[in-house]
């Protein structure tokens, strides 16, 4: 089965693949070594993957190209469409094939806003959009943005896995961009190697318990029912009615004196829901 010759192109370049494929298919058949064809066929093979229903397309597309990298929601230039999208199909497929990421090798304590202020505008503009081109609002199963949670070894405690406080609270933060729908985060857990905190590259980089396969499988599904819970709560919290009693809403998290202040906004009991649910997951429970 082929792909029509406009659909291909198209598939190349989401793929960011067209020149590499066009420079082996002007190569003369008859002089194309075994290597070059096999290229061309696996090329072929990865542009008919594309059209595969998103959570297969997904596992086969990383596979085969573990370079392919998602999309940075948190860097303003790539909330616009590319410059190759010259048309309205090209743009639905674009937004609507490409992953998202909200990037996180690379969060520090001073540039924590401006990502989350980058992210506010995407999922304004881009993500929950009712009248943008390629209705991500609609889509079902949602749209998904990756959420990388990188962990440490700290050995002065028998090894336990550590979290920056900057990392949790950028996930708490996106969660509340995002409403609480949880269904838009994928998160994943990093191993990262900070022998030079500066390298940012993927051989820097391992995932813990990948397809829920290996030796820290445990260590990831710990985690990772703790820092659910915790967005369970954070969320039910948001999304409490004003008819709640402030005592209760904020029980989990402040003393009656601090939830019941009139002198405390509400922006800044978030704050502190924040510092406790990151305390809680960086305490491991």
């Amino acid at each position: 089965m082929a792909l029509p010759a406009g659909q291909k192109r198209l598939a190349l370049r989401l793929l960011n693949l067209e020149a590499e494929y066009t420079v082996l298919t002007a190569i003369n058949p008859t002089t194309r070594t075994y290597e070059e064809d096999a290229r061309i066929k696996e090329l072929d093979f990865l542009c008919l993957a594309h059209g595969l229903p998103s959570e297969v397309k997904n596992n086969v597309l990383e596979y085969y190209i573990p370079g392919l990298e998602p999309v940075d929601i948190t860097d303003p230039a790539n909330h616009d469409r590319p410059t190759w999208c010259t048309d309205d199909e090209a743009e639905f497929l674009y937004w609507r094939h490409t992953r998202f990421i909200f990037r996180t090798d690379d969060l520090t304590r001073t540039n924590l806003d401006n990502k989350i202020n980058a992210a506010q505008t995407f999922i304004q503009n881009n993500l929950r959009s009712t009248t943008h081109p390629a209705r991500l609002f609609y889509m079902q199963p949602k749209k998904k943005i990756i959420f990388e949670i990188y962990l440490k070894i700290d050995l002065s405690v028998g090894g336990a896995a550590e979290i920056d406080d900057e990392n949790l609270e950028a996930l708490w933060r996106l969660l509340e961009l995002l409403d609480g729908e949880m269904g838009h985060l994928q998160l994943k857990f990093i191993w990262k190697n900070d022998m030079n905190p500066n390298d940012v590259s993927a051989a820097t980089k391992r995932e813990v318990g990948a397809n829920n396969s290996g030796p820290f499988t445990a260590i990831k599904q710990n985690l990772l029912a703790i820092v659910l819970a915790a967005a369970r709560h954070y969320t039910t919290c948001m999304h409490a009615p004003a008819t709640v009693n402030p005592i209760t809403r904020w029980a989990r998290y402040l003393s009656p004196t601090t939830a019941t202040d009139p002198a405390t906004t509400d922006a800044q009991r978030f704050a502190f829901a924040r510092d406790w649910s990151t305390l809680r997951v960086s305490g491991q429970g």
